[in-house]
């Protein structure tokens, strides 16, 4: 819904501040605070990323940028909260995952408090990405949870699993949930508040993981990595559970209860193949207000704050009407309100204005192959003369951004629908689903591009994917539904 916040704060006000651009290896930060304070966070952000990847023993890779809003205090970032039921939600930080752009907003005031935890939280999901659709719920949350609790020992150790005293206050008062209850939890559940991250299914996820992972001196360790490869291998959550862990659901609740009950929960201490604590390089530059009103105007859209977003690009206009980032943020706030045609028009005068980045070249493709629907969502073959303009613009946001996943995916949705060079739909579609491969749209679409090139083998591969417990119930059944019907060609039916 379109809200706007009670304590909104006027354009005219945002820009009397300085505000600057802290650019590092993996972080674009924007904040009006000290930049001795941005300098801390960003250690902190890209610490947190490059001990992560020494943990795992790969490089986490992000498709979409991550962009860091930075206020002083609370009571700055308060305007700029997600809305709940028309007020400002009661959370302290955030973390927005999207297609196109990742967004962390926070206080610097509170990194020492809880803060950082609830980043640590969400950045933890975007770095486990992969195991998104094969997790279930809870140990996709009990993870995040685990990582949340990220400290730098020196330079050269890494801790994660830190007593959570919120999650303990939780137990210590409500029953623990029946592992077979624990298990079924997912995204539709009523136990389930990604945007509160309280009650007993946050509390007992995390205890859970804790034991399984750290619990017993680490001797369930092996299992949980066994408990993984079997759910890759297809397996349920209680059969992978019980084949990795070699005891039922009741024996394992009997166990966290035990667990619970010694209220001895030790971290883990891992020694990291290089000092990642030195001060990583960071590029500071002054903004122009046209810039701060951009990214705050974005920061608003993101939050579905929809008219002070425009307001915000609309005064950012009349500052400087020869630049093209007013009308990029008003191309990308008409494309969320489905407004296709307005959205091409201000994309169009976006590119004409000088504007030549990777997400405008993606959405102004994106947007006008929209106006090319038969009804949303349903899209059918057409002359390449139609569709070279589109084609050309998804073909630059790759060149730019060659792991930005939602271009590659829409250049090989476009070349499925086309149907004439299904090779390339599949190398586009491929690419997208190494970039995100969470993303379950992205997998229908290379099963569909499969099954146009009559490969049945390969498509049922990639909709089995789709079929495991922690997928999204609507998604499981359509994916059910192509297999059936796949299963029916190969008979004859």
């Amino acid at each position: 819904f379109e809200g706007v916040a009670g304590d909104a704060v006027s354009p005219e006000d945002i820009v009397k501040k300085p505000w600057t651009e802290g650019l590092s290896a993996h972080f674009r930060v924007y904040s009006d605070a000290p930049t001795r304070w941005v300098a801390q966070l960003v250690d902190r952000l890209e610490q947190f990323r490059q001990a992560y990847s020494l943990l795992a023993g790969v490089q986490a890779v992000e498709s979409a940028p991550i962009i860091v809003i930075a206020f002083p205090d609370h009571s700055e970032l308060k305007p700029f909260l997600p809305l709940y039921e028309g007020k400002p939600a009661s959370i302290s930080a955030f973390f927005i995952r999207a297609s196109d752009e990742n967004l962390i907003v926070l206080p610097l005031s509170s990194m020492s408090s809880g803060s950082m935890e609830i980043i640590y939280h969400e950045y933890s999901h975007l770095l486990l990405r992969h195991n998104q659709l094969i997790w279930p719920l809870w140990l996709n949350e009990g993870m995040a949870e685990i990582y949340g609790s990220f400290e730098l020992i020196g330079g050269e150790t890494a801790r994660i699993g830190s007593e959570r005293p919120r999650h303990l206050a939780t137990l210590k008062n409500h029953p623990l949930i029946p592992l077979s209850q624990l298990f079924s939890v997912d995204t539709s559940s009523a136990d389930y508040n990604e945007r509160t991250r309280q009650g007993v299914f946050y509390a007992e996820s995390w205890l859970l993981a804790h034991y399984l992972m750290l619990g017993e001196n680490g001797a369930l360790r092996p299992g949980f990595s066994q408990f993984s490869a079997l759910l890759k291998s297809g397996q349920t959550a209680v059969q992978a559970f019980t084949n990795a862990f070699h005891f039922s659901l009741a024996v394992g609740d009997r166990n966290l209860a035990h667990y619970l009950e010694k209220a001895k929960f030790p971290p883990a201490e891992f020694a990291l193949s290089q000092d990642v604590r030195g001060s990583q390089k960071c590029a500071f530059r002054p903004l122009a207000p046209v810039e701060i009103l951009f990214h705050l105007g974005d920061e608003l859209m993101r939050v579905s704050q929809f008219d002070a977003s425009e307001a915000y690009f609309k005064k950012a206009a009349q500052l400087a009407p020869r630049s093209p980032l007013p009308l990029q943020g008003l191309g990308e706030l008409a494309a969320d309100r489905k407004q296709h045609r307005e959205a091409v028009r201000f994309l169009s005068d976006a590119r004409q204005r000088g504007a030549d980045n990777f997400l405008v070249h993606y959405a102004l493709g994106r947007e006008e192959y929209e106006l090319t629907a038969q009804s949303p969502g349903v899209f059918a073959r057409l002359p390449e003369t139609d569709i070279a303009g589109i084609r050309s613009e998804l073909e630059k946001s790759i060149k730019l951004a060659p792991n930005f996943a939602p271009a590659q995916h829409l250049l090989g949705f476009l070349d499925m629908v086309q149907g004439e060079d299904l090779a390339s739909a599949q190398k586009h579609l491929s690419r997208a689903i190494a970039l995100e491969p969470e993303n379950q749209s992205y997998l229908f679409s290379l099963a569909q591009a499969q099954i146009m090139s009559r490969d049945q083998a390969g498509a049922r591969k990639t909709l089995e994917v789709l079929r495991h417990a922690s997928v999204d119930p609507s998604a499981r059944k359509q994916a059910d539904q192509l297999i059936m019907d796949l299963e029916k060609i190969s008979s004859g039916r």
